[in-house]
């Protein structure tokens, strides 16, 4: 289907150029609502999508099937893995829980087919870090998760009415020393996220935080701290023996630090979605602005020329006009271009 301008619109199929297959909804020329994918290639056959687009990207729900028989079911946005969403490995692996731009972010669980294990917690940027738990048969370990490795303070829960306290700490024990392995990891990772620098006035006051274009903002910028490097082989050192649900004093603390962490790491989240929305809606205003400034022009050079004023030329709404010459004559509009590419997609999860 077409629209008065000869723009995909509407429902059909179109045969890309390298002989990918789409069939589904358009919308003035660009994949937008339901559709299906199918890849032709021989890096990707059999792969396909079946899922929303929008503006020509994969938004909202939709299953991806890779070509190596490995499946994505959830959410994505722009492209990307983005939401909740369950992965299928070929291995018989499963995560289930967050994305975060084509990452395993937030919470999830991830169940290991071939020894019946899972890990249950905290993700950023596709490793395990921050509070978690890891299952075997019969007992579990609970604490803190850094690198895809248990880290920091934490215990070990079995099933016969007791706990073992401890923590893991790296191998070279000898080179950062004792006391250093304890707490300073996470109080580094907590003072990192701090407000943005404020600049001073000439009589030495703070100025207010202002954005590129003088707007205030209400709260003080943070910034997020870098991942923190890989840590190496740990090793467990054993403490008290205590009975269920029993934190040491040590694990207590340490379980504030990282809760005030990730509720500093939500708001700078926060802060850098509502930036790019603010961004986003102060480009369209731009142009809004310009389509504006245009029609204007257009229609003052028609007017100095003498010239008729077509109905829709200068249509404060920023609606499009029509081609016209200085002499007023209109110009037939061209065909839009067609498709000309597939998908670029990844062929194999990370």
């Amino acid at each position: 289907e077409r629209n008065e301008r000869n723009e995909r619109h509407g429902h059909g199929t179109a045969v890309l150029p390298n002989k990918d297959v789409y069939e589904g909804n358009y919308l003035y020329g660009k994949r937008d609502g339901y559709g299906v994918y199918r890849f032709r290639n021989k890096l990707a056959k059999n792969a396909r999508y079946l899922g929303e687009y929008s503006q020509g990207k994969k938004q909202g729900f939709g299953k991806f099937i890779y070509p190596d028989g490995s499946k994505y079911e959830g959410f994505w946005v722009n492209d990307l893995k983005d939401g909740t969403g369950k992965y299928y490995y070929t291995n018989g692996d499963i995560y289930e829980g967050d994305w975060s731009k084509g990452l395993r972010h937030g919470k999830g669980t991830y169940y290991f087919h071939k020894d019946k294990t899972k890990y249950v917690g905290a993700w950023r940027k596709g490793k395990w870090e921050g509070f978690g738990e890891f299952h075997y048969a019969n007992f579990k370990y609970c604490g803190r998760f850094r690198d895809n490795k248990m880290y920091g303070f934490g215990k070990y829960v079995f099933d016969v009415a007791c706990e073992l306290h401890g923590k893991y700490v790296p191998d070279n024990r000898e080179e950062t020393g004792e006391e250093v392995i304890q707490m300073i990891d996470i109080e580094q990772e907590v003072d990192l996220v701090v407000a943005a620098e404020v600049g001073q006035s000439a009589e030495g006051q703070p100025l207010p935080l202002v954005d590129k274009d003088g707007a205030i903002f209400e709260e003080p910028l943070l910034r997020m701290p870098a991942s923190p490097p890989p840590i190496g082989p740990t090793h467990f050192v054993a403490g008290l023996v205590t009975g269920l649900h029993v934190n040491t004093p040590e694990e207590e603390e340490e379980a504030r630090l990282v809760e005030e962490l990730n509720a500093l790491r939500k708001k700078v989240e926060a802060q850098i979605q509502a930036r790019k929305e603010a961004e986003q809606k102060r480009a369209e205003a731009e142009a809004a602005r310009w389509a504006r400034e245009e029609a204007e022009r257009v229609t003052q050079e028609i007017m100095a020329e003498g010239g008729e004023l077509p109905e829709d030329v200068g249509s404060a709404e920023g609606q499009p006009e029509e081609t016209v010459s200085a002499e007023g004559e209109q110009y037939e509009e061209p065909a839009p271009e067609e498709e000309t590419g597939g998908e670029a997609e990844q062929n194999e999860e990370t």
